[in-house]
């Protein structure tokens, strides 16, 4: 059985390119597309840990493929497809109804909170 998650998020003009100057026009920006693409993941991964760990981002390969406007619900879903010892591996999309907006490959690394932590 694959391992999914789904989280859903309304678009507001703090999530759009123009809030985050990472682009001039107001729609849904890829930084914001990633952190909630990484936000599921990361979710999802509480299944798999022990106590005092947690997991980090370690690598994205991401298309950003269409807009979303403000006002948009966009659903982000997660699926485990690989599980190491130290490591998880995700398939992940970011749709609004129909429409992928977003896909993704992301790896987080399992760590030990303590010991990674300052």
């Amino acid at each position: 059985m694959v391992e999914k998650l789904s989280i859903e998020k309304q678009v507001t003009a703090q999530d759009c390119a123009t809030h985050l100057k990472s682009g001039e026009v107001e729609v849904l920006s890829t930084p914001t597309v990633l952190a909630w693409m990484e936000e599921a993941c990361a979710e999802l991964s509480k299944k798999f840990l022990n106590d005092g760990e947690a997991t980090v981002g370690a690598h994205v390969e991401l298309d950003h493929l269409a807009p979303a406007f403000i006002g948009d619900t966009v659903v982000v879903e997660a699926s485990l497809v690989e599980k190491g010892k130290r490591k998880l591996s995700f398939n992940v999309t970011a749709k609004k109804d129909e429409t992928l907006l977003a896909k993704a490959f992301h790896v987080r690394v399992i760590v030990n909170k303590r010991k990674f932590s300052k």
